[in-house]
């Protein structure tokens, strides 16, 4: 497990560290229905051919550089390969997104731990952070629930880069004021949330749930990018490790 910590500040990750999908790929569904919607479909089929060799095409490039890739330009290199090119700048895109996000919202849920750790750090008065990978964002209705706990948030699509960035982690203590070195940072990866946190100076929990398919997907692909970027895992601490936030919440001294 490891030893207290006392941090002056907590930042947290986001997805299946605090939320999680019901219905796990949903999300691609509500994007092809938005794009529909936006009468810029012809072949469902082959849109999600070309959707899916777009995010792989973006993710290969977020791997290189770190830089982030937002849906909107996803769905743009789609369209292009279907032979009806939209700009990722065209109003419809982020329409089509923000129609998914909203659609995908019953299909998300909070952990039963997230809340109650939630309210105990509020209680504490302790400052916290959302800091997130996302092509996305956070849609509605979750912002708003997000934004109770989390006047402080940092994603990537709006920062630029992704995990495990340092600049991302930095970002969000100096949004929070406080010195690296004074947070920890949690989340359920080991390069982007804690190789990444402590290389911006931040003591980092892993939080290890191990119970679903969707986070075997996540640790692949995180495993992908060690290999790129020449990181052993096996030479990867975590400060603490748990599996759940109710575990943790007592070792925050």
């Amino acid at each position: 497990m490891g030893s207290r910590v006392s941090p002056a500040a907590v930042l947290l990750d986001d997805w299946l560290t605090l939320r999680r999908a019901t219905k796990p790929g949903s999300i691609r569904a509500h994007l092809t229905a938005s794009m529909r919607d936006e009468g810029l479909l012809k072949d469902v089929d082959l849109f999600q051919d070309a959707f899916d060799y777009a995010a792989a095409f973006h993710r290969t490039m977020t791997e290189r550089d770190l830089r982030e890739h937002t849906v909107e330009q996803v769905l743009s290199l789609a369209m292009y390969t279907l032979g009806s090119p939209v700009p990722p700048t065209d109003p419809a895109l982020r329409r089509v997104a923000e129609r998914a996000l909203e659609r995908n919202a019953d299909q998300v849920a909070w952990y039963e731990d997230a809340i109650p750790f939630l309210e105990g750090l509020g209680e504490r008065t302790m400052p916290t952070a959302l800091v997130s990978n996302t092509i996305f964002g956070l849609g509605h209705p979750w912002e708003d629930r997000l934004a109770r706990w989390f006047p402080t948030r940092v994603l990537s699509r709006d920062f630029g880069f992704v995990k495990p960035h340092p600049g991302i982690f930095l970002e969000a203590a100096r949004a929070l004021r406080v010195e690296p070195k004074e947070c920890l940072y949690v989340g359920d990866l080991l390069l982007s949330d804690v190789w990444g946190a402590q290389r911006a100076g931040m003591k980092a929990a892993l939080i290890d749930r191990r119970e679903n398919d969707e986070q075997g997907t996540y640790r692949a692909n995180d495993a992908r990018l060690a290999a790129t970027l020449g990181v052993d895992l096996k030479g990867v601490r975590p400060d603490l490790t748990v599996s759940s936030l109710a575990e943790l919440a007592p070792h925050l001294g």
